[in-house]
């Protein structure tokens, strides 16, 4: 790394203040970052522990626990006696819960191309948990997202996404002009609505025939299924995303802190 990596690095890492558990998750991040941007490119061999930590204003047990991370999601290898690399295989997409992300950002900053197929708009009426978790009326109707995310042609998401709409800017027929791109760019330009954040749950199920299908799997495949729900700045669901993920090619990550002794 030369010193305009290092520069960028330390500008991210301390955007966000010092707490030593923060200041850990931000490295974590940063490296990250440029692990999937290929900006480190795989088998690339990090500079020593002491100068790298010096270089970026930080001590070694903070920097030595952020590659500790990273090695645990299979992004870095460490040899011992002979130094730690970016490692050369890892799953196509990897992503930190810590972090909102659109899938459509997280293909490309892995390196992947973005596409859909069998995309669906619909104007629904709900079934009651959802109108539930978006905190409307139980016979409104809602936008409803159906499609197949792809990466570099490959199906791995099973995505249906539902949109709170209303009479005004929020229309059922302003929605029919969504692309397939990333969601959240399209709600800010269209709608004028921006995330401010979401709350998830995941668990594990197993593909049926249909989902199989879709995905090119095995009846009964192991798939990670994330039920995101979005808030806009006023504090209200805006967005229900529930979507089923092929995990032979993506990965979640999350950190978490201990308390100080």
């Amino acid at each position: 790394m030369d010193e305009t990596d290092f520069t960028i690095l330390s500008e991210k890492i301390w955007a966000g203040g010092s707490r030593r558990e923060d200041l850990v998750q931000r490295v974590a991040n940063a490296l990250r970052e440029q692990i999937l941007s290929k900006k480190l490119q795989p088998g690339a061999k990090l500079t020593p522990e002491a100068e790298f930590a010096r270089n970026l204003g930080i001590s070694r047990p903070s920097l030595r626990e952020a590659i500790r991370i990273l090695a645990h999601e299979g992004l870095i290898e460490v040899k011992h006696g002979v130094g730690t690399f970016v490692s050369k295989s890892h799953k196509p997409i990897l992503g930190a819960l810590e972090l909102m992300r659109s899938m459509t950002e997280m293909i490309r900053a892995s390196g992947g191309q973005p596409s859909q197929r069998d995309l669906k708009i619909e104007a629904v009426k709900v079934p009651v948990w959802v109108a539930e978790e978006l905190e409307i009326a139980s016979d409104a109707k809602v936008g409803r997202i159906s499609r197949v995310r792809l990466m570099d042609d490959r199906p791995f998401v099973l995505a249906r996404e539902y949109l709170v709409l209303d009479q005004d800017k929020h229309s059922f027929s302003v929605l029919q002009r969504f692309t397939g791109d990333s969601l959240y760019q399209f709600l800010r330009e269209e709608f004028g609505t921006d995330i401010s954040h979401s709350r998830s749950r995941l668990s594990a199920v197993s593909a049926d025939a249909r989902m199989a299908e879709l995905l090119g799997l095995k009846k009964g495949a192991p798939l990670l299924m994330m039920n995101e729900l979005h808030f806009g700045f006023g504090g209200k669901p805006v967005l229900l995303s529930i979507n089923h993920h092929n995990t032979d090619v993506v990965e979640f990550t999350s950190m978490r802190s201990g308390r100080p002794a």
